[in-house]
């Protein structure tokens, strides 16, 4: 069940839509819980992978009746499925034209398809028809995966194990063991990689996000992303002590993405309620923040953050109310990606625990 929000906080997540600034053009219900929280993860052997390749905006779930999102773990995947996974994933783009598929022309994949197709990374299941909506097997990730990756990632540099239902014959051979030799598809035991076993979604979101952390092309200069997650803090502290609302909300587009983004947006409107309402708050950074990046790829960073605590002073409109004092402890895992070029903040250990109350 979802964690509950108290104070002024909860009156961003759950407003009716509303006309401001940065949304002048359309409305919007800022819910970073309804949004990012899947009802159906808890304690799954992939919970950490779905959970972070959701925040990232990789993966999607499905909606119930209360509009409650699942991710549905255990359900098989299709191959447009995980088509689209890697397509959004890579970001790829192209001007060529596909394979002309007989059962893709009027699907809801099919541009991502013919992406795919196009940049040779899927194939059909014969010459004129992909089966879109079939279930997709383990060897059809692992070659896909392989195919999609081969540029970026040193599949060469590892060590395949021998399973006994991985012979030589099988069509996929190589590619599985190209890709179980640097870990990203598992045997399902210590003697089976069962490649014709159709994958679920865990183990697809698990396999891709594996091959995103291996990527090693064009790595960022580490300096540069610890500027910017400190920068992404401290700017955005300004802004509230300059009680610039419009400075949060561009604060928030060029620092944040995915789960972030959608927790930036709660804090502005937050911000921008208390300072309608004439109270204001500022605040100080009144620590020496250490950072670290622990993990680096092509496309994702992990960034551990310490000692990042800011001191605020609450002050009310109305004099007769007397101003108080908090602490806020920002420091802990920040996970950044690389999205149109530019390197943003997707999810953070504050802002897990803040909203969704859970921990990285």
């Amino acid at each position: 069940m979802k964690k509950l929000i108290g104070g002024a906080l909860a009156a961003t997540l759950f407003i009716a839509p509303f006309t401001q600034t940065a949304f002048a053009e359309e409305d919007y219900i800022i819910d970073p819980i309804g949004k990012y929280y899947a009802e159906d993860i808890d304690g799954h052997w992939a919970q950490t992978d779905m959970e972070n390749m959701l925040q990232a905006n990789i993966i999607k779930g499905i909606r119930d009746a209360d509009d409650l999102l699942y991710l549905q773990p255990d359900k098989s995947i299709t191959r447009a499925e995980f088509t689209v996974l890697i397509v959004r994933a890579l970001e790829l783009k192209t001007d060529q034209q596909g394979k002309a598929f007989t059962d893709t022309q009027k699907h809801w994949a099919k541009n991502d398809i013919n992406t795919a197709s196009a940049l040779g990374i899927v194939s059909g299941k014969s010459d004129t028809e992909f089966k879109p909506d079939m279930k997709i097997t383990r060897a059809e990730i692992a070659a896909i995966v392989a195919r999609a990756f081969e540029a970026t990632v040193s599949f060469e540099e590892g060590t395949p194990r021998d399973f006994e239902d991985l012979k030589p014959g099988h069509w996929a051979y190589n590619h599985v063991r190209m890709v179980n030799g640097v870990d990203v598809v598992r045997g399902t035991s210590e003697t089976t990689v069962s490649p014709d076993k159709y994958a679920n979604r865990a183990e697809a979101t698990a396999m891709l996000k594996r091959a995103l952390w291996l990527e090693e092309v064009d790595l960022p200069n580490a300096e540069d992303i610890l500027d910017l997650v400190l920068y992404s803090e401290s700017d955005t502290l300004d802004a509230v002590n300059a009680k610039d609302v419009e400075g949060l909300y561009e604060i928030n587009d060029a620092a944040r993405f995915g789960f972030a983004h959608e927790a930036g947006l709660a804090e502005a409107f937050s911000s921008e309620l208390t300072f309608e309402d004439g109270d204001t708050f500022e605040g100080e950074i009144v620590s020496e923040p250490v950072t670290e990046a622990t993990d680096i790829s092509s496309r994702f960073v992990k960034v551990v953050v310490e000692d990042l605590i800011i001191n605020y002073t609450y002050t009310y409109a109305d004099p007769r109310k007397a101003p108080f004092d908090y602490t806020e402890d920002r420091s802990g895992v920040y996970y950044l990606i690389q999205r149109d070029g530019e390197w943003k903040v997707y999810t953070s250990e504050f802002y897990q625990t803040r909203f969704l109350d859970l921990e990285l």
